[in-house]
């Protein structure tokens, strides 16, 4: 799951490696790295992460799946229940990133999908300091503003 993002062989570290990084976690949701879960049958299908906005109010969201869980809809479904999420539980919370590399068309059109615009350099957004959110030359930045999600709402269920 990790070859988009720059792994291709994986992180390196043992499963239980893995369940002792998630005993020492925090119990909030934020900025802890939660297990994804098929409604259906309660099988593990990945993480995601959902991050506190910052200063600015920014947030960040990961959604990371298994191989045999792409392309089947669960990442949109996934980033749309983080978003709305914040906008929700959190009035300081006014854009959510993220930051896919260029070629994870995948990530790409997930981030749209939410309705998440591509920040281009130069460019007006109501979020300050927005320069400082880009990420190195091989990644692309996204953002869903809160205006445009609760103006677009309806039309993504």
């Amino acid at each position: 799951m990790m070859s988009n993002v720059g792994f291709p062989d994986g992180l390196g570290i043992s499963r239980e490696e893995i369940s002792e990084r998630f005993e020492k976690q925090s119990p909030s949701e934020y900025d802890n790295c939660l297990i994804v879960i098929r409604k259906s049958d309660s099988l593990r299908i990945g993480e995601c992460w959902l991050g506190v906005p910052d200063s600015n109010g920014v947030s960040n969201t990961d959604v990371k799946l298994f191989p045999e869980y792409w392309n089947k809809g669960y990442g949109k479904e996934i980033k749309r229940g983080l978003v709305d999420y914040l906008f929700t539980n959190r009035s300081d919370c006014l854009a959510v990133k993220a930051d896919p590399k260029k070629s994870n068309i995948a990530s790409q059109k997930m981030q749209e999908h939410v309705g998440a615009k591509r920040i281009e350099k130069g460019a007006e957004y109501p979020i300050k300091y927005i320069e400082n959110y880009f990420p190195p030359e091989e990644n692309l930045l996204y953002m869903v503003f809160r205006d445009d999600w609760y103006k677009n709402k309806g039309k993504q269920e």
